[in-house]
């Protein structure tokens, strides 16, 4: 397989695939600017929601990775296009946000008005996105808010993401507290759902087998990869093992190393 000249566009996960905490993994500078070289489509897709594209692309850069925002595509996006097509959208008109700035930013875009202090107890909808300075009186606020009505929505599902040190709790496992403390389930807008894809499509990505998607989770990059229309590569750089792949019914098209293997014929 020569993946340069077989696929039209590539869209990439960035924990696990293009970095680990601030380390680039394998030769991704290399991978990248091979790709651009060759006149490739990039994009980055991540379910972390802490971060905004423009700080996305500001990190890449110091890893010595060409990028602007326009090629990244995030959770907190995916969100905002998840509240604005809901049917419980007109009903909703405050909305009490756990997560970062960045976050607040983009739900505040669909028209909602956020809420803090008492008023969040009261509010119609709760959004969940880890943020570094996550805290138990959040955690508090959002069971509340949902046992008194709100309706609940998370960034994305993932229970962790792979650091420089090992693995850390993500999103998913935040939402697991506050599921168990008000009795409601989250409805989640990451990958592998529908609307990250969708933001991709109309960006221009391809909805075909001639998009290939790098991630490293069988959960969210490859199901959802496969549910877009594309092909799907798995690496061994971030969540996945070798054993996930043992008896599991999800199968991605390749499985590789480390992105460096996209420059290497199979």
């Amino acid at each position: 397989m020569d993946f340069q000249n077989s696929f039209d566009h590539f869209v990439f996960d960035l924990d696990g695939v293009i970095y680990s905490g601030e380390t680039a993994i394998g030769n991704s500078p290399g991978v990248l600017e091979a790709l651009r070289t060759n006149k490739k489509e990039i994009r980055f897709i991540t379910n972390n929601p802490s971060r905004s594209p423009s700080d996305y692309a500001e990190k890449l850069r110091g890893l010595g990775i060409h990028s602007h925002a326009s090629e990244f595509v995030t959770s907190p996006m995916a969100t905002a296009s998840l509240i604005e097509e809901s049917l419980f959208s007109e009903k909703w008109k405050t909305v009490f946000i756990a997560g970062s700035n960045y976050l607040k930013n983009e739900v505040r875009k669909t028209g909602l008005v956020e809420v803090s202090g008492d008023d969040s107890l009261g509010a119609d909808l709760v959004v969940i996105g880890s943020h570094p300075e996550f805290n138990l009186e959040e955690i508090k606020t959002a069971s509340i808010a949902i046992g008194n009505g709100a309706d609940f929505i998370g960034t994305n599902g993932d229970f962790f993401y792979p650091c420089e040190d090992g693995q850390a709790p993500a999103t998913g496992a935040l939402l697991a507290s506050v599921e168990v403390a008000s009795g409601k389930k989250a409805v989640t807008a990451g990958k592998p759902e529908k609307y990250m894809f969708d933001i991709l499509e109309k960006s221009g990505v391809a909805p075909t087998k001639k998009t290939l998607l790098v991630g490293d989770s069988l959960r969210t990059d490859i199901v959802g990869g496969e549910k877009a229309g594309y092909s799907t590569a798995l690496v061994m750089t971030g969540v996945a093992k070798k054993t996930d792949l043992e008896d599991n019914a999800v199968k991605p098209d390749f499985v590789l190393e480390n992105i460096s293997f996209l420059l290497k014929p199979l």
